[in-house]
């Protein structure tokens, strides 16, 4: 019985900490600490790439920097890294045309 009621337990933990990391936009907007247990799954479900900027916007809300040279960018925080030391930050480069070109996430 112990064995079950450890297991069962387990079973909800592993749930819980799932449900934490998935994609959602209001999360994304409202808590941008979080933000590095989303962007596995946001990358796993949506295909960024030739996005427009306004509907970047959309998803993710205003990115807290944008970037003109050489290239447009937008920059998403994504909350602190390594020791806590450095931000990690979610980096979108976007083409001529404004489409979402690549993205990369870095330590800054």
């Amino acid at each position: 019985m112990k064995k079950m009621v450890l297991i069962s337990s387990l079973l909800l933990l592993l749930f819980l900490s799932a449900c934490q990391n998935k994609f959602s936009s209001d999360a994304w907007i409202d808590q941008p600490g979080k933000r590095y247990r989303m962007v596995e799954d946001l990358l796993a479900k949506s295909d960024l790439k030739g996005m427009t900027q306004d509907e970047i916007i959309s998803l993710l809300g205003e990115p807290e920097q944008r970037i003109t040279s050489p290239v447009p960018q937008f920059v998403y925080y994504l909350g602190r890294a390594g020791l806590g030391v450095d931000d990690l930050l979610f980096k979108l480069q976007f083409d001529a045309n404004g489409k979402l070109e690549s993205h990369e996430m870095t330590h800054d």
